[in-house]
């Protein structure tokens, strides 16, 4: 038992560890590239989406290193799931004000990325042709971001109030802080589903995904206070796209493992469902005559199926 706890502690210390290096990373990111010139709608759909989605990929590296290759894809799955059910739909039950319709071009990178998941993870691995496809949407993101040259009224940008050098600092200090966090995230988590029999997919899809989706709730938070819509709209397109097209191909090119059925017919049908709701929901910004009532709803909905699915997963339901 004192395992257990010791191991539970350690969790909880590295889950704080990765999303305060999550954190620097991301305010550090962000000055210097306001400092060398990029634009402020660059920085907010790239550096934050990225920033936010680096627990993910760095759980999805240590999993790699230590073979735990399914909690890595629990975690991927269950993090995009959160990321609408949970992260979005605590924004539409705080929704106060017009968001200004996504450019489609991002939703339709969004839509293609788990059209190519789901065809990945049809026959329950992941092959080096699936890795390169992946590869292929983050690169036609990367070129959907290049392309968009007009600033929204949104900025994530750190005031420049903080000398460079220090900044710097932060910089490394925060990438290592996430390289450690995700490591020991990664063992503790094993450990823990071993002691209690827990299969790791499931760790991954609940504890994981949970704890590496904590920087977009907390950007979500903040955005609701700053009352930011549009930047929740986009951090969860980026964050939800990067997620997939960079972890994915990461167990794909460097890891031959085979996955449990369940993912495929039970979590990514979920995280597909979801998808598509979030993308019509997106849309749906364009009528500017549908009640904020109605967002208040669908937020209501989504965060009550998400506490329904986690249940499912813990076996309370």
């Amino acid at each position: 038992m004192e395992s257990l706890l010791a191991s539970v502690l350690w969790l909880a210390v590295s889950l704080i560890l990765l999303i305060w290096g999550a954190n620097k990373f991301i305010d550090s990111a962000s000055f210097l590239a306001s400092k060398i010139g990029i634009s402020d709608f660059i920085i907010g759909l790239s550096v934050v989406a990225l920033g936010t989605s680096f627990p993910e990929i760095f759980v999805g590296i240590s999993a790699v290193v230590n073979n735990n290759e399914e909690l890595a894809l629990g975690t991927i799955i269950g993090s995009n799931i959160s990321n609408i059910a949970l992260i979005f739909g605590v924004s539409c039950i705080g929704y106060t004000s017009l968001i200004n319709p996504s450019l489609k071009r991002n939703l339709v990178a969004l839509g293609m990325s788990v059209i190519i998941a789901i065809y990945a993870l049809n026959d329950l691995t992941i092959g080096k042709l699936d890795s390169l496809l992946l590869l292929g949407i983050f690169g036609y993101f990367l070129y959907i971001m290049a392309s968009q040259s007009k600033n929204t009224q949104e900025e994530i940008i750190a005031e420049d109030n903080t000398g460079t050098f220090k900044v710097i600092a932060f910089l490394v200090i925060g990438l290592a802080s996430l390289l450690i966090g995700a490591n020991y995230a990664v063992i503790h988590g094993e450990i823990i589903s071993l002691y209690l029999g827990i299969p790791q997919l499931i760790v991954g899809l609940t504890v994981l995904a949970i704890g590496t989706s904590l920087p977009e709730l907390a950007v979500t938070i903040s955005a609701l206070l700053k009352n930011k819509n549009q930047m929740i709209l986009g951090n969860i397109i980026g964050s939800n796209i990067l997620n997939i097209v960079i972890v994915m191909p990461i167990l794909g090119l460097f890891s031959n493992q085979s996955f449990n059925e369940l993912v495929l017919y039970r979590d990514v049908f979920v995280m597909t469902l979801l998808s598509i709701m979030f993308i019509l929901i997106a849309l749906s910004f364009s009528y500017k005559n549908i009640p904020a009532n109605v967002y208040r709803s669908i937020g209501i909905f989504l965060v009550s199926g998400y506490i329904y699915y986690i249940g499912i997963l813990s076996g309370l339901f």
